[in-house]
This record gives structure tokens, sequence and C-alpha cells, in this order.
């Protein structure tokens, strides 16, 4: 059988990994835009959608990991009484 221990250092790590290779695919995606032929305000518009998914998606996963903490949280509460 495998140890909490274990499956949460490795959950660690690899939320660490996707991390990084997020932050290094929107920084190619941001040089993409800036050597590609189009026009300014294309490049503009476009690295304005990028951020602004970028942010939405950290958004949605702010809200599932509070929703989560919160439902631990019930649980919690619910085992002390």
């Amino acid at each position: 059988m495998v140890e909490a221990g274990t499956v949460s250092e490795i959950s660690k790590v690899s939320i660490r990994i996707s991390a990084a290779f997020a932050v290094v695919g929107v920084g190619m995606l941001y040089l993409y835009i800036a050597v590609t032929d189009a026009s300014t305000p294309t490049k503009v518009l476009w690295s304005a959608v990028l951020s602004l998914g970028v942010a939405i998606i950290f958004l949605i996963a702010w809200t599932m990991a509070r929703d989560a903490l919160r439902t631990y949280e019930r649980e919690a509460k619910r085992k002390k009484r």
C-alpha cells in the first residue's frame, strides 16, 4: 500500500511541474504573438484574449479549490460534533 505522505509529495511535485509547463507554454504563445507578421492591433488583440483566457482559467481553478476547502471544513466540523 502507498503511504499518504508519498502520495502527497508526488501530488505537490506534479502541481509544480504543471505550473512550470503552463508558464513556459504561455510565454511561448506570447513570443509567437510577438514574432508573427500580423499587424500591431491584431497582436494586441491576441495578447488580450490570451491574458483573459489565462485569468479565467485561474479564476475557475481558485473557485474549485475554495469550494473543496469549504466542503472539507464542513466535514471536519461534523466529525467534531
